[in-house]
């Protein structure tokens, strides 16, 4: 077994059983009656995972069209870009709720099936940032990384909450289901009306008299709020959830570890506040390179909570991607002292090292854990090696 999965902890994978619970009325009333018909277009002998790999694709293209017509984030691009983009958005939704019906359906259900659709769904978080900074015309400027902070937060915290819960539990407003759902709308009002109309529309001025200022409001601030009241609602939801659930099942003791380990999140980006703060070229220069170094890293942490989830290991504090900014900072300090390396060109080997190593990283992870998985369980990853009797739901 690999250095993730000890040989000790592999053989929880055979206690697995899914669990988990929507709120959500528009899944109930709206979306999930779709999706049991929607699952109907792929094939039985179609594995659940290319399922859901063939949903994060979407994503990669939309992404691979900002690269084309906006790679520095400041132009506009062809209306049906930003049709495609609300297109895919709501296709890797409808993809990632069809890979467990379709697992279900196929008899495919398995502990790698919920630990690749938790990969892709983190880098997907990511893929999807460089996507919005283009639409929003954020310029490659601090807020796309709070926009990332906010997405990623979200993320963590949700399958820290599935951690300690042993069960994925969606609230009324996730980011999931209407977050998905208010992103690709504003998606096509940004096709319909143009991005210059839709983000930079001044609706209101706000003065502030004990310092002498006057703020005119935009819609792009407004929905900053709205992104900022929907992340506080589901990590509020999330923490509250585990305390309520471990006080129930009596596991009183458990409480204060687990709020302690929302902290190892918070301070990699403590870290990445202040490697952008010191080397502020980083943020209008490096902008989607270090947004991917970042997702990269946040997605192997996620990925290693998700496999404690599933073979019963302590979680993961410790992290070797999330010392990488850290890293960063010292090198971008020392290396032109000590080389004699401009500081432009020190950034491009740093920058770029980082992303390199964060991506390495996580590939590994992936790979070794998809192996590990497999070999035990005996599987396929992306196609089905004992077919079952076909299942309706």
């Amino acid at each position: 077994m690999s250095i993730f999965i000890p040989s000790d902890a592999i053989r929880h994978l055979d206690e697995y059983k899914y669990q988990s619970e929507d709120r959500s009325l528009v899944t109930k009333y709206i979306l999930k009656p779709f999706w049991l018909k929607f699952e109907r277009i792929f094939p039985i002998w179609m594995a659940p995972n290319m399922v859901t790999l063939l949903g994060l694709m979407f994503i990669i293209i939309s992404d691979l069209l900002v690269l084309i017509y906006d790679p520095n984030l400041e132009s506009i691009s062809p209306k049906w870009v930003y049709f495609y983009h609300a297109f895919a958005v709501f296709m890797y939704q409808t993809f990632d709720a069809c890979d467990g019906i379709h697992a279900r359906r196929t008899g495919q259900s398995s502990p790698l099936g919920e630990l690749f659709d938790h990969c892709c769904d983190a880098m997907n978080t990511t893929l999807m940032q460089i996507q919005f900074a283009s639409v929003a015309g954020l310029t490659c400027n601090p807020l796309i990384f709070i926009f990332q902070y906010a997405s990623l937060a979200t993320f963590y915290i949700s399958t820290w909450e599935e951690f300690y819960t042993h069960k994925l539990f969606l609230s009324e407003i996730s980011g999931p289901v209407e977050g998905l759902l208010m992103l690709a709308t504003v998606y096509i009002l940004a096709g319909i009306f143009g991005i210059e109309t839709l983000f930079k529309m001044e609706l209101f001025d706000i003065s502030l008299p004990f310092i002498n200022k006057t703020y005119t409001i935009t819609t792009l601030m407004i929905s900053i709020f709205l992104g900022f009241i929907t992340t506080s609602f589901s990590m509020y939801s999330a923490a509250n959830n585990v305390v309520n659930t471990l006080t129930k099942e009596k596991r009183l003791r458990e409480i204060n570890p687990a709020i302690r380990n929302i902290q190892p999140f918070n301070i990699y980006y403590a870290t990445v506040a202040l490697l952008l703060f010191f080397n502020p070229s980083i943020i209008y220069n490096y902008t989607i390179s270090m947004v991917i170094t970042i997702g990269a890293t946040i997605s192997f942490v996620v990925g290693r909570i998700i496999t404690g989830h599933l073979t019963k290991q302590k979680f993961p504090t410790f992290n070797l991607p999330t010392f990488i900014p850290m890293i960063q900072l010292i090198l971008l300090y020392i290396i032109p002292k000590l080389f004699d390396i401009p500081y432009i060109k020190a950034l491009d080997i740093v920058v770029y090292s980082g992303l390199g190593l964060s991506i390495a990283i996580y590939g590994m992870f992936v790979t070794e854990i998809i192996y590990d998985i497999t070999t035990y369980l005996d599987i396929y990853a992306l196609s089905i090696k004992h077919p079952q009797i076909v299942k309706d739901e």
